[in-house]
C-alpha cells in the first residue's frame, strides 16, 4: 500500500476508526518513514480536537459564572431608606411568604434598639438595651445588621449570641434576606444578583465574575464576603458569627451585635455569668485588633438579678454600656383589686377546664375602662389574636395579655422577662440560717393538723436511700405559706449493705408500697416527688411509681443549678417552675428534673421569714413546723438537716469571690426531701408573689394527672400531657384528692 505522507481528514478518520490490530496491520504495509508520518497526523488531530473541547468547556463555564447586574429599580426609594433606618425596616422587611415583618408601629423599646445600633455604627461605643421577651429583639437585630451593611459605613460585622447555634440562626436569616427578598433584590442588585447566581452552591463563588472581573464573593455557612462589582461600595464587607459557648478567635471586626448573651441556665450560674462577662469584655473587645476599638451593642432580656444581662444594663455597674431597660408596662393600672380578681378568675377557670379563661375575659370586657385606667402599655399591639373554636377572641388587648402572663407564669417571671425588673429575691445573699432559727418556726398547729383555710394543697418529698429514706409532708395555702404537717423515716426492712440492684429493688418496693398506704391515709398529697437518683434504687423507684398507679407519685432527679436545663415544652417534655418533666417511654413514666440548688435556697429563705406578722397572721412565704409542746427537742435533728448545706461566698484563687454550696453536715436528707416537696408545690402552681403593689392573692394550683390519664400518657405521650406555661397540669377531681 503506497500512500502519500500527508493524509486528508477522511483518511485520518478512517484510520482512527480501526481497532488496534487492524491499524497495526495497515501500518506494517507502509514504509517506516511513512508510518511515523501517519502516527504524527493521528496525534496532531487528537490534540487539536482536545484543545477545542477544552476551549469550548471553558467558555461554557465562563458564561455560566458570569453575572449580569440589573439596574436599581427605585434609586429614590433606596436613597431615602438608607438615610432612615425605620423606613428601611418598614420598606424591605418581608418574610419568605411575602408578609410584612414589621406590620405594626414600632414601640418605644424597638425604637431604642434601632437607635442604639444606628448611632453606634456611626459614632462607635457600647450600648445595652433590655426589652421584653418575645417582642422582636432578634428580628430587629437581623434587619438592623442588614441596614448598617447596606449603608456602607462599616467594613466588618460579627453576630454574637449565647450559643453558636443561635448565632448561626441569625446569620442564616441575614443570608436568606439577600437570596430571597425580592424588594431587596430590586434596589440592591449588585449584591442580590451575585448571591442568587450562586443558586445555593457556595463553591461556584470562586469562578463568579462580572464583565470578566472576579467578584470575590464568599457565601459559606460560616462567613460572608460581599462581592466586588464596579461602582458598588459593598465589595469586601465581611460578616461572620460566634457563640459565647465556644472560643472566639480570629478575624477583625468593627462592630459586634450581641443578641441574648446568656441562656436560661447560664443566667442562674455564677461561674457562667462571670465567663460571659469575661468573654465580652475580653475576647469580643479583642476582635477589634491593635490600636482600634470595636463597637458593641447588646440586646437582651433580664432573667434575674444575678445574670450578666442585669449587670450590663445597670449604668452603675457597667457604665460604658449606658444600659436602658424597658418593660411591657411603663405605668401600672390603678384598680389593682380588679386585676387581682381577674387573675383568680382566670386561674380558677383553667383549673375547671376553661383553658382560655373566658369567664375572666367576660369580666374584663365588662369592666374594661376602669381596669385599664392609669395603665400605659409600651406595645399596644402585643396580644394573641387567636380565635377559639367558637370564634371568640381569647385576648383583646395588650394589658389583658400582660395579666394573662401574670396568671399563667407567675408574677416573678413576668417582672423579670416582661418588665426587666426581677424581684429582689433573685439576688444572691447569705441567709445565715441556723438550726435554732428553723426549730423556732412553729405554726401552732398539731402534727397532721391542717390550717383553717378554705383551700390548701399538700405536697410530699421523699429522699430515697438504700437502707432508709426520709420524707416530708407540707400543706400550702395563701401566698406560698407552708406548714410542715409531718416528716419521718421509711426503713427498708429487707435491705442489706452491698445488695445488688435486683435484690434491692425486690426489698425496697414492699416498703414503699406500705409507705404509700400510710401517706395516703391522712391528708393525702396532691403531688409527691420521689428521688430516683442515679444509684442502685432507680429501678425500685420507677417500679414503685408504676405499681402505685402514677399520680400523685412521680420520680425525680436532682441537678445543680449549673447543670439544670429547663428546655422548652415539647410533646415529651413539660416545663414548670425550676422543674421539667420528661417522658421516659421505655420506663412508661414521666421523670421530673429538679433544680435542687434553687429549691434548697428557696426553702431556706422561707424559714428566714418570720412565721407570723404583728397581728399574729401567717406571713406570706413563711415555712413552719408543727407544734410539739411536750417534746422541746422534737425538731432538733430535722433542723440540723435543713441547715446541713449553705450557700456561701468563697474566695477561689484566680477567680475571686464565688458563690458555692457548702456541705457542713452529711446528714442532709430532710433538706433534700423538703426541697422535693417545694418543687412539687411549684409543679402544681404554688407561687410566691412578693409585690403587694399588684396582688396579694396566690396562684390557684391545679392538679396532676389522674391514674387513667397517666396510663394514657404511658401509651402515647403525644399531645396528651396538657399544661400551660406557669406549671399547672390538668388532672384529679374537684377537690384534688384521689
Amino acid at each position: 500500500m503506497n500512500k502519500p505522507a500527508n493524509y486528508n481528514p477522511t483518511e485520518i478518520d478512517f484510520l482512527k476508526s480501526l481497532n488496534d490490530s487492524d491499524l497495526i496491520a495497515v501500518l506494517e504495509e507502509l514504509p517506516r518513514q511513512e508510518q511515523a508520518a501517519v502516527l504524527q497526523s493521528l496525534m496532531d488531530q487528537s490534540s487539536d480536537v482536545h484543545d477545542k473541547d477544552v476551549d469550548r468547556k471553558r467558555s461554557q463555564r465562563s458564561r455560566a459564572a458570569e453575572v449580569t447586574i440589573g439596574a436599581v429599580a427605585n434609586p429614590a426609594r433606596r436613597a431615602a431608606c438608607l438615610a432612615d433606618p425605620v423606613m428601611f425596616l418598614k420598606t424591605y422587611g418581608f418574610e419568605d411568604d411575602g408578609s410584612e415583618t414589621f406590620y405594626n408601629e414600632f414601640a418605644e423599646h424597638h425604637l431604642a434598639m434601632i437607635q442604639a445600633i444606628d448611632e453606634r455604627s456611626v459614632n462607635g461605643g457600647d450600648k445595652a438595651v433590655a426589652a421584653p421577651r418575645g417582642d422582636g429583639k432578634s428580628t430587629v437585630a437581623i434587619w438592623m445588621s442588614i441596614y448598617i451593611i447596606l449603608t456602607g459605613r462599616l467594613r466588618s460585622l460579627v453576630i454574637i449570641a449565647a450559643t453558636r447555634k443561635h448565632a448561626q440562626k441569625l446569620f442564616r436569616r441575614i443570608k436568606k434576606a439577600f437570596s430571597r427578598n425580592d424588594i431587596l433584590k430590586a434596589d440592591f442588585p449588585e449584591i442580590c444578583d451575585c448571591v442568587r447566581e450562586l443558586d445555593g452552591a457556595p463553591q461556584r463563588a470562586a469562578k463568579q465574575h462580572v464583565n470578566g472581573e472576579r467578584t470575590g464573593i464568599v457565601w459559606t455557612q460560616d462567613e460572608i464576603v460581599f462581592p466586588f462589582v464596579k461602582g458598588s461600595p459593598y465589595g469586601g464587607i465581611h460578616v461572620a458569627y460566634y457563640g459565647l459557648d465556644s472560643a472566639i478567635r480570629g478575624g477583625r471586626f468593627e462592630f459586634a451585635l450581641i443578641d441574648d448573651p446568656e441562656t436560661r441556665e447560664a443566667a442562674y450560674s455564677e461561674d457562667q455569668n462571670a465567663k460571659i462577662e469575661d468573654m465580652i469584655d475580653g475576647d469580643v473587645a479583642g476582635l477589634a485588633g491593635p490600636n482600634s476599638a470595636i463597637s458593641r451593642v447588646i440586646l437582651t432580656t433580664i432573667q434575674n438579678r444575678r445574670s450578666y444581662s442585669f449587670r450590663v444594663t445597670d449604668p452603675k455597674i457597667k457604665p460604658t454600656f449606658a444600659g436602658d431597660r424597658f418593660g411591657m408596662l411603663s405605668a401600672w393600672p390603678t384598680d389593682r383589686d380588679a386585676w387581682d380578681q381577674y387573675i383568680a378568675m382566670r386561674q380558677q377557670g383553667q383549673n375547671d377546664g376553661d383553658k382560655d379563661g373566658l369567664k375572666a375575659l367576660a369580666f374584663y370586657e365588662a369592666n374594661r375602662e376602669g381596669m385599664e385606667a392609669g395603665a400605659v402599655v409600651t406595645n399596644p399591639h402585643r396580644f394573641n389574636r387567636r380565635l377559639n373554636a367558637d370564634g371568640v377572641a381569647v385576648e383583646v388587648s395588650a394589658i389583658q395579655s400582660f395579666f394573662n402572663r401574670v396568671a399563667d407564669w407567675g408574677l416573678s417571671r413576668v417582672m423579670a422577662e416582661l418588665q426587666n425588673d426581677p424581684d429582689e429575691e433573685e439576688s444572691e445573699q447569705t441567709l445565715q440560717l441556723t438550726a435554732g432559727k428553723v426549730a423556732s418556726r412553729i405554726s401552732g398547729l398539731s402534727q397532721n393538723e391542717l390550717p383553717r383555710v378554705d383551700e390548701c394543697k399538700i405536697t410530699v418529698g421523699l429522699d430515697v436511700g438504700n437502707l432508709w429514706s426520709n420524707w416530708v409532708k407540707v400543706a400550702w395555702f395563701g401566698n406560698a405559706t407552708g406548714v410542715i404537717l409531718d416528716y419521718g423515716i421509711l426503713e427498708n426492712q429487707g435491705a442489706k449493705t452491698n445488695m445488688d440492684q435486683s435484690a434491692l429493688t425486690a426489698s425496697l418496693i414492699p416498703s414503699l408500697m406500705q409507705w404509700r398506704t400510710d401517706i395516703l391515709s391522712e391528708n393525702p398529697p396532691d403531688f409527691c416527688l420521689i428521688d430516683s437518683g442515679s444509684g442502685t434504687h432507680v429501678e425500685a423507684v420507677y417500679e414503685f411509681v408504676r405499681q402505685a398507679g402514677g399520680t400523685p407519685f412521680a420520680p425525680s432527679k436532682g441537678w445543680a443549678s449549673g447543670r439544670f436545663h429547663i428546655g422548652k415544652d415539647t410533646p415529651t417534655r413539660r416545663c414548670f417552675y425550676e422543674c421539667a418533666a420528661e417522658h421516659q417511654k421505655p420506663n412508661r413514666l414521666w421523670l421530673y428534673h429538679v433544680n435542687t440548688e434553687f429549691w434548697k435556697q428557696w426553702l431556706q429563705e422561707r424559714f428566714v421569714a418570720p412565721t407570723f406578722d404583728e397581728s399574729q397572721q401567717f406571713n406570706d412565704g413563711s415555712l413552719s413546723l408543727f407544734a410539739a409542746p411536750n417534746d422541746p427537742k422534737r425538731h432538733l435533728s430535722f433542723s440540723h438537716h435543713i441547715t446541713a448545706e449553705e450557700k456561701q461566698e468563697l474566695f477561689v484563687p484566680g477567680k475571686g469571690m464565688q458563690t458555692k454550696w457548702v456541705c457542713k453536715n452529711k446528714n442532709n436528707h430532710y433538706l433534700d426531701a423538703l426541697a422535693l416537696a417545694c418543687a412539687a408545690a411549684g409543679v402544681i402552681g404554688i407561687r410566691l408573689i412578693k409585690r403587694e403593689s399588684l396582688t396579694e392573692r396566690p396562684a390557684i394550683p391545679a392538679k396532676p394527672l389522674t391514674q387513667q390519664q397517666q396510663a394514657q400518657q404511658n401509651q402515647s405521650p403525644q399531645n396528651k400531657f396538657r399544661t400551660r406555661q406557669g406549671g399547672w397540669v390538668k388532672g384529679l377531681g374537684k377537690n384534688g384528692r384521689r
